[in-house]
C-alpha cells in the first residue's frame, strides 16, 4: 500500500494541470473507458519472475525492476552493449503545461510549447544506461545518464552522442569521449512533434542499416516538423518517418497504421510496426507508401489524391487486441525455427506472441505459433521488445494494473516497472565483443558474417561513421562475391556507390542487393538509366516493389519511364501492393503533363491489364479533383487519347468519383458530351420517372442497385440523387448507411449525404455526427459536406453545435461558410448556441454597410443572372485573393467547396470580409 500512495502522490494532479475550471470540471466528471486500475497490488518482482508460463524449451530472467527501474518504456543499446532504458515516469502530462481544451479523444490543447532542456520545466523522465561489470552476462550496474526529461519516449546512442526523442524535439547531447556525461547542453535537430495525446507522441527511435535515425508517431498527435535544412515538413497522426544526422534532411517515409508505438527494421532493411488494433501483427512499409488509418479520428494523408491504402498484416491466429510492441527476431541464440518470426507482446492480455512471417507477394502475411510467454500477473504489461546484442528478447514491462489511457487522471503506479530476457533453456546469453567503436575496421568487417542481426548492423554504423575510406575495396569485394547488403549499406554510408557499381549491382544474383541499389539511388535522388532496363526485367516482387517507390523519388522523365516498364508485369495485378505503389510512382509526376500525355499516347500502355483496373480512373480522378481548367483539359485529352471504350468508361468513372456530391466546373464541351453520353448509357430512365412517382417497385428495384457493389459508380450516384429528390422513406436507411460508410466509394457517400438533406427525421443529425470521429472523416471532404447538410435542419444544427460544445468536435472542423451560415441562423436557439460553440459572429460595422446587404439581397435574382458577367466581376474582385474553379490567386482560401447558392454566407462575407 505505501508503493501505491507514494505513486499517487508524484502524480499530477488535475489542479496543476488545468488551465481553467471548465478543463478542470471535464476531468474531474470524466468517466474512465478501458482497462483502469483495480485497486489490486502489486507482486514483487522475484516472485513475478516465477510466474510466467514459457514456450517450451525456454526460460525468462528478471533483469533489472524497481527501484532502479520504473515505468520503463523503451530498450536499445550501445556499441559496448550496454543497455538503454527510457523511464517514462512524466506521463501522462507534460510538466510545466496548462490544459486549455480536450476533444473527445482527449487531445489536449496546451498552453504553450514547452522549452527544450535545460530551458524548459524539468521533468520527471530518466534516462539509465545498464552495464554487465563483470563480463558474466548479466546487467549488474545501473545509473542514470541523462533526468530531468519532459516526455521522453525513446534514445539511441552513436555517431558522437546520445539521441533523444523528447516531443516536440529530437535532442542530440554530444558525448565524444563516451563517458555518458554530456559535453553540454543539447543541440535541436528536429522541434514541431506533436504533444497533444501523450501515448500517441513521436517512439521509437531505431538507426537504419543506411545510417538515418528512423521513428515512429502515433495516431492521435500531428506535427508540423523542421531542422536545419527541412521545413514545415506537417503530417496528422501515424507515420513512420526518419532523419539524416549529416546533411539533416527530415522526410515521412511511409504514412498511416495503428496507434504506432513500435518500429523494427529486419536483416534486409525492411521497415515494420506494430499496431493497437486486432486481427494482425502489425504493419509492413514500402517506401513512400500509405496505410490504412482511422480516417474520422486521425486526420487525412499528406497527399489528397492517394486515393488508395494498404491494410494491415492478414493474421491467422488469435484475433484479439493487440500487438503494440513488435520486434523481429534474428538474434542467432533461438532455434532456427524461429529465424524471422514476429515477437509481439500483448500489454492488454498479458502475454507475448510468437508468429511466423510470410511472404504474401510483395508484402508479407502472418500465422501464430505457440505463445513465447504469458503470465497470469494482470500487472504485467509489456510495452516494448527488442533483440539485444546477446541474442536475446527483451521485455520492458510498465507493470502497472492500469493499462487504458481513456481517463485524464494521472493514477499512475510510478514507481513499478521490470525489464525481463527470454532465452533458450540451456544457454546463458552474454556480449563478447567488447567496444565496437574501438574495434579495427577489419575487425567490423569480419563481424558482418554474425549471426546476431544487431552485431553486423551495428558494425555498419560504426564503419559508416569513422568514415574510413581504405576499406572501400575490401566492401566492394564483398558486395561482388559474397552478396553482402552490409557491404552494400557501408559503402552507401561512405557515399561510395557510383554509377558503375550501381549498374554492376543492378544485375546481382541476390535480389535483396538489387532491391537496395534502388532503394539507394532513389534515396539520393540520383538518376540511372539502368533502371529502365531493371523494371522491365526483374522477376523479384519486391524489388518491383522498390523500383515503384523509387520512380516517385526520380525525376519525372525516369520516374514514369520505370513506372511504364513496371506496367508491363501482369503477374503483379493481384498483388496486395503492387498496383497502388505504382499508381503512387506515376501521380508523383503527375503535373508533369507533357510527359503524362506521352506516356499514354502509346496505344499498347491501354491494352495492360493494370492499366484500366488501377491506374486510368485514378488519374483522370487526380485531375478532375483540383476543377483547375487546364487539368480538366488534360481530362478531355485523356478520353481522346483512350482507344476503346472500356478505356473510356474507366477515366469516365474516374472523372464521376472526383465530382460526385460536390458543384460540377464547367468542363471542356467535348469532355461534358462524353460524360453525358456515358451517364446515358448507364440509366434506367424509366427508374427514374418511377422514383419521381413514388413507385414502390421503382423504389425498391433502385435500392437494390444502390446497395450492389458490382453496380457502376455513375448509376448507383444518379439513383442516389434521385432517391434524395423523391426521397421516399424507404429509402432513408439505405441513404443513411451509405453517408455513414457503408461503402467503399468516397463519391458515393458524398452524394448519399447531400441526398439525405430532403429527409425530414431529427434522427439523422445525430447519428451524423456520430460518425464524425469514423467513417465521416476529412478526407474527400466528407465531413465538409455532412457539415453543410447538417446545418439545412434547426434538429440537425443543433446536433452539430453540441458536439462542439461537448468537446467532440473542434471548433476548425466545421467549415467557414456553415459556420457563418449557423450564427446568422433564423432561429435564436441556433444563434446563441453558434455563438457559444463557434464564437461571436461578424458584426455588421455600420448602417450603411446593412443598406447595401439589404439592396444586394433585393437584387439577388437567380433567374435573370449572367455567368459570363459574373466571371468578370470575380475576376476583378475576388479573384484578387481567392481561386473559383482553378482560376484566380491563392492568398484567400478557395471558394469551390463553398455553398456558394447561400446569400447569408456570400452577402456577410462580401460586404465585411
Amino acid at each position: 500500500m505505501a508503493l501505491r500512495c507514494f505513486a499517487q502522490t508524484e502524480a499530477s494532479s488535475i489542479e496543476s494541470v488545468a488551465g481553467n475550471d471548465e478543463v478542470a470540471e471535464f476531468m474531474k466528471n470524466y468517466t474512465g473507458r478501458g482497462v483502469m486500475s483495480d485497486g489490486s497490488q502489486p507482486t514483487p518482482a522475484a516472485e513475478c519472475a516465477q510466474q510466467f508460463r514459457m514456450h517450451p524449451g525456454f526460460e525468462i530472467e528478471l533483469v533489472a525492476s524497481e527501484p532502479e527501474v520504473s515505468q520503463p518504456l523503451f530498450l536499445s543499446w550501445d556499441s559496448r552493449g550496454r543497455l538503454w532504458t527510457v523511464q517514462y515516469r512524466q506521463y501522462q502530462f507534460p510538466a510545466g503545461l496548462k490544459i486549455l481544451r480536450y476533444d473527445q479523444h482527449l487531445r489536449a490543447v496546451y498552453d504553450k510549447v514547452p522549452q527544450p532542456p535545460p530551458l524548459g520545466v524539468s521533468g520527471k523522465d530518466v534516462i539509465t544506461v545498464s552495464e554487465d561489470s563483470d563480463g558474466d552476462g548479466r546487467y549488474d550496474t545501473h545509473h542514470d545518464v541523462i533526468s530531468g526529461l519532459n516526455i521522453a519516449t525513446s534514445v539511441q546512442v552513436g555517431h558522437g552522442g546520445i539521441w533523444v526523442l523528447n516531443p516536440p524535439y529530437l535532442l542530440f547531447y554530444a558525448d565524444a569521449d563516451a563517458d555518458d556525461v554530456p559535453d553540454g547542453p543539447p543541440q535541436v535537430r528536429l522541434s514541431g512533434f506533436g504533444l497533444q495525446d501523450t501515448h500517441s507522441v513521436a517512439n521509437s527511435l531505431l538507426w537504419g542499416p543506411d545510417g538515418w535515425l528512423y521513428g515512429a508517431n502515433g495516431s492521435t498527435t500531428a506535427g508540423v516538423v523542421s531542422s536545419a535544412v527541412s521545413k514545415g515538413v506537417a503530417f496528422e497522426g501515424q507515420c513512420i518517418w526518419r532523419y539524416h544526422p549529416d546533411s539533416q534532411i527530415f522526410e515521412i517515409y511511409a504514412e498511416g497504421g495503428g496507434n504506432t508505438f513500435s518500429l523494427d527494421i529486419d536483416s534486409q532493411g525492411r521497415v515494420f510496426s506494430g499496431t493497437n488494433g486486432g486481427g494482425t501483427r502489425g504493419f509492413y512499409y514500402p517506401q513512400g507508401s500509405y496505410s490504412s488509418k482511422n480516417w474520422g479520428k486521425h486526420g487525412p494523408l499528406t497527399n489528397p489524391y492517394a486515393f488508395g491504402y494498404f491494410e494491415a498484416m492478414p493474421s491467422k491466429g488469435d484475433t484479439a487486441r493487440f500487438p503494440q510492441a513488435f520486434t523481429i527476431y534474428e538474434g542467432g541464440l533461438f532455434p532456427d525455427d524461429f529465424t524471422g518470426n514476429i515477437i509481439a507482446p500483448n500489454a492488454m492480455k498479458n502475454l507475448v506472441w510468437n508468429s511466423k512471417r510470410i511472404a504474401n507477394g510483395s508484402t508479407y502475411r502472418t500465422e501464430d505459433e505457440q505463445d513465447l510467454c504469458s503470465s497470469p500477473d494482470r500487472w504485467f504489461r509489456p510495452v516494448y521488445a527488442g533483440v539485444g546484442p546477446d541474442g536475446a528478447v527483451y521485455l520492458a514491462d510498465w507493470y502497472d494494473t492500469r493499462l487504458s489511457h481513456v481517463s485524464p487522471i494521472d493514477d499512475w503506479h510510478k514507481e513499478s516497472g521490470r525489464i525481463y530476457r527470454i532465452f533458450p533453456n540451456g544457454t546463458q546469453p552474454n556480449y563478447t565483443l567488447g567496444d565496437l567503436h574501438t574495434r579495427l575496421s577489419s575487425e567490423l568487417l569480419a563481424l558482418f558474417e554474425d549471426t546476431n542481426k544487431w552485431v553486423r548492423q551495428r558494425a555498419v554504423l560504426e564503419l559508416g561513421w569513422r568514415g574510413d575510406h581504405s576499406i572501400v575495396a575490401e566492401l566492394v569485394r564483398l558486395v561482388d562475391e559474397r552478396d553482402s547488403l552490409e557491404a552494400l549499406w557501408t559503402l552507401g554510408m561512405l557515399e561510395q556507390l557510383d554509377a558503375a557499381r550501381a549498374t554492376r549491382w543492378l544485375s546481382s544474383d541476390s535480389a535483396a542487393i538489387r532491391r537496395w541499389v534502388v532503394r539507394l539511388l532513389g534515396d539520393r535522388h540520383r538518376d540511372l538509366d539502368a533502371l529502365v532496363d531493371l523494371a522491365t526485367r526483374e522477376a523479384d516482387v519486391q524489388v518491383r516493389s522498390q523500383l515503384a517507390s523509387t520512380a516517385k523519388r526520380m525525376s519525372p522523365k525516369l520516374g514514369l519511364a520505370i513506372v511504364a516498364k513496371l506496367l508491363t508485369h501482369s503477374e503483379d495485378i493481384e498483388d496486395p501492393h503492387l498496383p497502388l505503389l505504382i499508381w503512387w510512382g506515376l501521380e508523383a509526376h503527375a503535373e508533369h503533363w507533357t510527359l503524362v500525355r506521352d506516356l499514354f499516347s502509346q496505344p499498347e500502355l491501354w491494352h495492360m491489364p493494370m492499366v484500366p483496373k488501377y491506374i486510368a480512373g485514378r488519374l483522370m480522378q487526380r485531375y478532375a479533383t483540383t476543377s483547375d481548367p487546364l487539368e480538366l483539359d488534360h481530362c478531355r485529352e485523356l478520353v481522346e487519347l483512350a482507344p476503346d471504350v472500356a478505356a473510356k468508361q474507366a477515366l469516365l468513372e474516374g472523372l464521376l468519383r472526383a465530382f460526385e456530391g460536390r458543384t460540377l466546373p464547367p468542363l471542356p464541351e467535348s469532355l461534358s458530351t462524353q460524360l453525358a453520353t456515358y451517364q446515358e448509357s448507364l440509366g434506367d430512365a424509366g427508374l427514374v420517372i418511377g422514383l419521381q412517382q413514388q413507385d414502390p417497385d421503382a423504389v425498391t428495384r433502385a435500392i437494390d442497385i444502390v446497395r450492389d457493389a458490382a453496380q457502376p459508380l455513375a448509376l448507383r450516384s444518379a439513383l442516389v440523387r434521385s432517391l434524395g429528390e423523391s426521397h421516399p422513406a424507404a429509402a432513408q436507411a439505405t441513404l443513411l448507411q451509405l453517408a455513414n460508410g457503408g461503402t467503399n466509394e468516397p463519391a458515393l457517400q458524398r452524394v448519399a449525404l447531400v441526398a439525405l438533406r430532403q429527409f425530414d427525421d431529427d434522427a439523422i443529425g445525430g447519428q451524423l455526427v456520430g460518425q464524425f470521429g469514423g467513417a465521416i472523416s476529412a478526407e474527400h471532404s466528407l465531413r465538409d459536406t455532412a457539415c453543410r447538410t447538417l446545418a439545412t435542419r434547426k434538429a440537425w444544427a443543433v446536433a452539430l453545435l453540441n458536439e462542439v460544445l461537448a468537446w467532440r468536435l473542434r471548433p476548425k472542423d466545421i467549415p467557414v461558410d456553415v459556420a457563418q451560415q449557423l450564427r446568422a441562423y433564423d432561429d435564436p436557439q441556433v444563434a446563441q448556441l453558434a455563438e457559444r460553440a463557434l464564437g461571436k459572429a461578424v458584426v455588421i460595422s455600420s448602417e450603411d454597410k446593412l443598406q447595401q446587404m439589404e439592396h444586394l439581397q433585393q437584387l439577388w435574382k437567380w433567374q435573370s443572372a449572367d455567368p459570363i458577367a459574373g466571371k468578370e466581376v470575380f475576376t476583378k474582385k475576388c479573384g484578387v485573393c481567392h481561386q473559383l474553379f482553378g482560376e484566380g490567386n491563392t492568398i484567400g482560401p478557395a471558394l469551390d467547396a463553398y455553398e456558394r447558392g447561400n446569400p447569408r454566407f456570400w452577402l456577410v462575407a462580401i460586404v465585411e470580409p
